[in-house]
C-alpha cells in the first residue's frame, strides 16, 4: 500500500514528494521522526522515500527513508559537531566559485571536500568570467585546490562555458549547484 517518491523540498517535518501521483505533500510519520538517531536520518531533498497516500486528498505520510547512495553534508560547528544534510543522492555537485574578488581557493577546498567525502562528483565552475583580469592566474589557483576535478569558465552575461556546463547535465542525474551567496548559481540555472 506504499508508494515511491522522491524529496523535492522540505520543512522540518513536512515535505513535497514526487511520484507517480505528481506532487503532493507529506508529513512525516511520528514513528519515523521518534525512532530517527539525528535529524541527519530524516527525509532530505533527493531522498527516495515509500509514503501512504491519504484517501480522497493529495497528501501522504512518508513511512520510510530508502537508503542513500551519496549525501552532501555540511558541518555544524558548536558543542558537539553535528551534521547538516543538503540533498542526498546527487551525482554532479557543480561548486560554483565568482571569479572576481571574492574567488577563495581555501572555500573551494572545503566544497571539494563535501563533494568527495559524500561520493559526489564535483566540478568546478568559475563563473563571472566577464569580471576577472587574469583568468589563467585564477584557473590555475582553481586548479591547484581542486586537484583533478572538472573546471568550467562561465560567464552567464556572454554565454561563455554554458554549452559545456549543460552537456554535464544527462537525463536521470541528478546534480546540485553549490556555493555562497552571489556567485550566480540561480543565473546559471535560469
Amino acid at each position: 500500500g506504499l508508494c515511491p517518491g522522491r524529496i523535492v523540498n522540505e520543512d522540518r517535518h513536512t515535505c513535497r514528494v514526487v511520484g507517480s501521483a505528481g506532487e503532493i505533500g507529506a508529513s512525516v510519520a511520528g514513528r519515523l521522526r521518534h525512532h530517527a538517531k539525528s535529524a541527519a536520518a530524516l527525509p532530505k531533498i533527493g531522498d527516495w522515500v515509500a509514503y501512504a497516500p491519504l484517501p480522497g486528498e493529495h497528501k501522504g505520510v512518508i513511512q520510510h527513508v530508502l537508503p542513500r547512495a551519496t549525501q552532501l553534508v555540511r558541518k555544524i560547528a558548536g558543542r558537539e559537531t553535528s551534521e547538516q544534510v543538503l540533498a542526498t543522492n546527487v551525482d554532479i555537485a557543480f561548486v560554483v566559485q565568482s571569479m572576481d574578488q571574492t574567488f577563495k581557493a581555501r572555500r573551494l577546498e572545503r566544497f571539494m571536500v563535501m563533494a568527495h567525502e559524500g561520493g559526489i562528483r564535483p566540478v568546478v565552475v568559475l563563473n563571472k568570467a566577464d569580471l576577472c583580469t587574469d583568468a589563467d592566474a585564477l584557473v590555475a589557483e582553481a586548479q591547484a585546490a581542486a586537484g583533478d576535478a572538472l573546471i568550467i569558465v562561465t560567464s552567464a552575461k556572454n554565454r561563455r562555458g554554458l554549452k559545456q556546463l549543460v552537456s554535464l547535465i544527462q537525463p536521470g542525474q541528478t546534480v546540485v549547484f553549490i556555493g555562497t551567496s552571489g556567485v550566480g548559481k540561480s543565473t546559471l540555472i535560469n
